[in-house]
């Protein structure tokens, strides 16, 4: 700990000297190096204190050396990397790249290591020749170049004689490569972003698929005669039994990938080929737990939502289909109000992630254990807030309900098409519709869409369809203006401004206005893998149950009419949302209106 201090010093002295950090921001930041046992630079990048890259450009100033922004990893010859253990080359954050008959070249993000250069040099017994670059870039091609050796072209087989070579990796002395392509496979998914992984048996081989912000790709293949040792590593790992192969079976994986703690479900279900057919979904504390402030509500619904979370009582509503980010939505709520004196149940199924503070219940329906068999347990616990995870049937939704009008705040999900028939759809469950009006005090609609890359989307200027379709039109713009904004769709402090406002006030009307319009399509660069889009956000649809939704929720009205109702009191629906994120270049027109279709415009 000693030694790892005054290495920090000494880089905090050289950030210091070149202008990368304020002297009194670097005093506690070494204090911490002490106490917690991370490197300066860790808590530097993590804090949001320095930029990686001006921390590594001024190292290399410092040390004379050059600076790479970028490492090709498919020109690093694999028998060069191999020379340096893997563990070494993490520890240490040094990667060799090419050599040659003088000297070996190798990259670095730590140039103040002397003793890890002078290894290679002893290794390669030659001069090492030697760049600076960023930590993220020095990890990243460690772990790219170690999938790279342990995965490709290790499960190539005989296809002729592939029926008559199939073993099980318990009985084979083959298991390194399976091991060493499984665990390729895990890593390169959490490098990629992705979801979900499918091993699928096909006719002739096993297909890989990643799922990538939604899409699905082919990303790897291997010969069929490897399809049992796959399957039996992957149960292996999750603790499923490799000897039941015709019902289908779950389980959890808990993995450490380059520093990242992934937890893993898995699924296995036989298929008519006489092989099982596994998928994985990869769940990261990173991508789940996110902040209410970081889910890409507009200023106003943020506002909203804050404050129905922090209501006594009542019950919220989460609504959309598997796979929109509700329990992404959920946990960040849970997390806002996460407090020592606030007692928080949740029933969960599966539960994705234990949280701190929060007591959470895995539903399991083969023992009894319903959600509506834990919610009225917990009614028992003294609770303040409870988390039922989806309200499947009147039993839930009645006590949900009687929990709500006894002083509890409840929170859930429902799977409707947008917020207006989240309360037509409770009637439709038999729940009365004055029990409704008293308990539900907001509904939540969100949909995922793709997010641009930032570094390669390309800008140009809309139709007048597209602006048709996102509502942007004269006509519809004057139908927004003509509202009268009701409650807490019209806060006293917030300079609230309807989506497509700015064109209808353009000096030069709304003609010009237009010209003026970028919007933007995927292009295609190293950063999203050539796809164009990079991460996904949520777009919402926030509807309160108030003194205008109310008295319709009386009448029994249907949902269209609720949803015009809400709208006329200053509700922006789905579309609205996805047109306020096309207006500020984060998505394009064709996402929204595909994650939007079911979304009528109505005419206020």
């Amino acid at each position: 700990m000693g030694a790892l201090a005054a290495h920090s010093e000494y880089i905090g002295e050289i950030l210091i000297k070149r202008g990368v950090v304020p002297a009194d921001r670097m005093a506690p930041l070494v204090q911490l190096v002490r106490e917690k046992g991370q490197t300066l630079v860790e808590l530097l990048v993590t804090g949001k204190v320095a930029d990686e890259r001006a921390i590594a450009e001024a190292l290399a100033a410092e040390c004379g050396l050059g600076f790479m922004a970028k490492i090709d990893v498919e020109a690093i010859p694999d028998e060069v990397a191999s020379k340096i253990p893997i563990t070494y080359a993490k520890q240490y954050k040094i990667l060799p790249l090419q050599e040659d008959e003088s000297c070996v070249y190798c990259v670095t993000a730590d140039p103040l290591l002397v003793t890890a250069v002078d290894d290679v040099r002893t290794i390669f017994k030659k001069p090492v020749e030697l760049a600076v670059v960023t930590n993220e870039a020095v990890m990243n091609a460690i772990n790219r170049v170690w999938e790279r050796k342990g995965a490709t072209g290790n499960l190539e087989g005989d296809q002729a004689n592939e029926e008559d070579n199939v073993v099980d990796i318990l009985d084979s002395d083959d298991d390194a490569p399976i091991i060493a392509w499984v665990n390729g496979l895990f890593a390169q998914a959490v490098r990629e972003r992705a979801s979900d992984i499918h091993i699928e048996p096909e006719e002739r081989d096993v297909v890989v698929r990643f799922r990538v912000d939604g899409e699905l790709y082919v990303v790897r293949r291997a010969s069929k005669q490897f399809i049992a040792p796959i399957m039996s590593r992957v149960k292996i790992m999750a603790s499923l039994n490799i000897a039941e192969k015709r019902l289908p079976q779950d389980g959890r994986i808990s993995l450490k990938i380059a520093g990242k703690s992934v937890d893993i479900r898995v699924s296995t279900v036989p298929t008519s080929r006489g092989f099982e057919r596994i998928v994985m979904r990869i769940l990261q504390k990173t991508s789940v737990l996110l902040g209410l402030d970081e889910l890409g509500f507009s200023p106003r619904e943020y506002r909203i939502m804050d404050d129905l979370i922090n209501r006594p009582d009542g019950i919220i509503l989460v609504t959309g289909p598997t796979g929109s980010g509700k329990t992404t939505t959920l946990y960040a709520c849970l997390n806002r109000i996460n407090h020592p004196n606030i007692n928080i149940l949740t029933a969960e199924d599966p539960v994705e992630y234990e949280i701190g503070g929060l007591h959470q219940v895995h539903v399991q329906a083969s023992i009894g254990l319903t959600f509506a068999s834990a919610l009225r347990a917990f009614l028992r616990q003294d609770p303040d807030v409870v988390m039922v995870g989806e309200i499947r049937d009147k039993e839930t939704a009645d006590i949900a309900i009687h929990a709500s009008l006894t002083g509890h705040l409840v929170l859930s999900t429902l799977h409707t098409n947008d917020a207006p028939s989240s309360v037509t759809r409770l009637v439709e469950m038999e729940i009365e519709p004055f029990l409704v009006r008293s308990s539900v005090i907001g509904v939540l609609a969100q949909r995922l869409v793709r997010m641009l890359c930032p570094h390669c989307r390309v800008p140009y200027h809309p139709t007048a369809y597209e602006l048709e379709q996102l509502a942007l039109d004269p006509r519809r713009l004057a139908q927004k203006a003509r509202r009268v904004l009701k409650g807490k769709y019209a806060p006293h402090d917030l300079d609230y401004k309807f989506v497509g406002q700015t064109l209808l006030e353009h000096d030069l009307g709304y003609e010009q206005a237009v010209k003026e319009i970028v919007f933007h399509k995927p292009g295609g660069c190293d950063a999203c893998g050539n796809k164009g889009f990079l991460g996904r956000r949520g777009i919402y649809e926030l509807m309160l149950v108030d003194d205008v939704v109310g008295p319709l929720i009386l009448k029994n009205a249907d949902a269209m009419t609720v949803k015009r109702a809400a709208r006329q009191a200053g509700m922006d629906s789905l579309r609205d949302d996805g047109a306020r994120k096309v207006l500020s270049g984060m998505t394009t027109v064709e996402e929204v209106l595909a994650a939007t279709q079911e979304d009528v415009l109505v005419d206020e």
